[in-house]
């Protein structure tokens, strides 16, 4: 009895088996077929439906391809690499890494595009495709490299420039500080020569209100002189005129 179930159990899975081999095999025919007419967006469903029933090489790699075109290069280097890990063969895994290679191209990753073009020569080392495509990919990224270096270059001269006018700033800052503070001096003597001159003025004219007091005062000790010369030569006549006088008989 045992062995009737189990027996049973096998045939059914081999039939689910059988069953999704079928469905897959059909979708990745599907698929084929719409990417052929270049209907890639309907060719993805497919190769996707391939893949969830049944996983396998050229589920993936398709699938890759198809992203390719519609260039979705990220999606695709992921899908090679899932294709990299089911791989069996040399020819299988020289083709995924030449594509992966393409994929890395189109992102301008040339770093990554010429190590994959490597690895696709390793398992593959007589295909003319893969080396032309590694020769491109050495040159963009020799090119790649060199404007690098010159916007690295162009910045540190950038940086340094800054730097320099920052310190010209500085310098300019400086002498104007000065400049001001020279001003400031020099504004400062001249209101103090201002003051001393505006201080002597006013001493000068201090002295001539006293020198002018000392003039009125001898004036008015010369009318005071005239006055009493006047009084002494009213009381000589006084005194010096002629008065007779009579005898005490």
């Amino acid at each position: 009895m045992k062995s009737s179930v189990f027996l049973m159990v096998v045939i059914l899975s081999f039939f689910s088996l059988l069953t999704n081999a079928q469905s897959a095999h059909k979708s990745l025919r599907n698929g084929d077929m719409l990417y052929g007419f270049g209907k890639y967006t309907d060719a993805e469903t497919e190769y996707r439906r391939a893949e969830s029933v049944q996983p396998s090489v050229k589920s993936s790699f398709n699938l890759g391809n198809t992203l390719m075109q519609q260039e979705r290069y990220e999606e695709a280097g992921k899908k090679y690499n899932e294709a990299a890990e089911k791989a069996s063969t040399d020819l299988e895994r020289a083709s995924i890494y030449h594509n992966q290679g393409n994929a890395f191209y189109k992102q301008q990753q040339f770093q990554e595009s010429v190590q994959a073009y490597k690895q696709a020569l390793r398992y593959n080392s007589s295909d003319e495709a893969t080396k032309e495509n590694l020769a491109i990919a050495r040159r963009e990224l020799k090119k790649q490299q060199q404007q690098q270096q010159k916007e690295k270059q162009n910045q540190q001269n950038k940086d340094q420039n800054k730097e320099q006018n920052k310190d010209q700033q500085d310098k300019n800052k400086d002498q104007k500080n000065k400049d001001e503070g020279d001003e400031n001096n020099n504004q400062n003597k001249d209101k103090q020569q201002q003051d001393e001159q505006r201080q002597d003025k006013g001493n000068e004219n201090q002295s001539s209100d006293k020198k002018m007091s000392k003039q009125d005062a001898q004036k008015l000790l010369e009318i005071m002189n005239n006055e009493e010369k006047k009084v002494q030569q009213k009381m000589r006549r006084v005194d010096g005129k002629n008065t007779r006088v009579k005898k005490d008989w």
